[in-house]
């Protein structure tokens, strides 16, 4: 089977919006009624919200799976936004958390990134600092996570030798974060698990998601580079062999061997593992 892909299908849709709730809620206007059919076309109904299935449970922060009649939706709740995470967040323009993920997923569709379809989001109005309340809605993406699809094994749709399908995941899995971070993105959290694998003529296509933290400059700091290529190192299953990590990282920086550019990162990866490894999350 051939590996060309049409173009066509990268380029995001349109998606006009309308405001709801006296400004405070931005939504896709092909979705209204099933914001209304879930009373999440008010701020306050999306504050009170508690249908489908806690996903993940952040104190302040809840995110639901919503089964509906139109696909599943996942609805993230931000009920009180912690004061130091405010402070944090005063160099954004005073956005809230959701505005701030709204926003990331409207600039990576922009620049040709599979991401989640936004829904809706809405925000309490704040004139001083970040809004306490707020709520994103996304719809599901189909598919495995990363680490669950490659804990099975390299995926093998079209039957070829192992080494050309390992090859063709590290490859375009490399070269995908490689062009994330030179168009000035950083996630913040780029764990396999928020990269969920769709299927592909080839071996699969993977979108990002979880994108409330990811951020732009130009360019980018290297500190959070090193933090995305700890943090996908640290997650991946022990089916990614030494050998596979390091062809990651040469293809990443589009190396063909190891230089002294190389062995630098590399340290800087291993040191950055190690400290996530140690780390103890707030929240299970």
């Amino acid at each position: 089977m051939s590996g060309a892909r049409d173009i066509h299908m990268f380029r995001p849709k349109g998606r006009p919006t309308t405001t709801l709730d006296r400004g405070r809620i931005l939504a896709a206007t092909e979705d209204v009624h099933l914001l209304e059919k879930l009373n999440l076309h008010t701020l306050e109904g999306a504050m009170d919200f508690g249908g489908g299935v806690i996903v993940r449970d952040a104190g302040p922060r809840k995110t639901y799976r919503v089964e509906t009649d139109e696909g599943v939706l996942f609805v993230k709740l931000h009920r009180d936004v912690p004061f130091r995470r405010r402070l944090a967040l005063m160099g954004r323009k005073s956005a809230s958390p959701a505005h701030i993920e709204w926003d990331a997923i409207g600039m990576l569709r922009k620049t040709g990134f599979d991401v989640p379809e936004p829904v809706a989001f809405g925000e309490d109005i704040s004139l001083l600092g970040c809004p306490r309340r707020s709520f994103i809605i996304t719809r599901e993406v189909v598919g495995p996570q990363l680490d669950h699809l490659l804990e099975k094994g390299y995926p093998n749709p079209n039957h070829i030798s192992e080494r050309l399908c390992r090859d063709q995941l590290l490859h375009d899995v490399a070269g995908m974060v490689r062009r994330f971070h030179s168009t000035g993105f950083y996630h913040k959290d780029l764990y396999c698990c928020h990269l969920i694998v769709t299927k592909d003529p080839r071996w699969g296509r993977p979108f990002f998601i979880d994108l409330e933290r990811v951020d732009r400059d130009f360019p980018p700091r290297r500190r959070w580079l090193v933090k995305d290529l700890a943090a996908l190192n640290h997650s991946a299953p022990a089916t990614v062999t030494r050998a596979d990590r390091l062809r990651f990282l040469l293809r990443y920086m589009s190396k063909t061997r190891m230089d002294i550019n190389v062995k630098r990162c590399v340290r800087d990866i291993v040191a950055k593992t190690a400290r996530i490894a140690a780390h103890v999350p707030k929240y299970g």
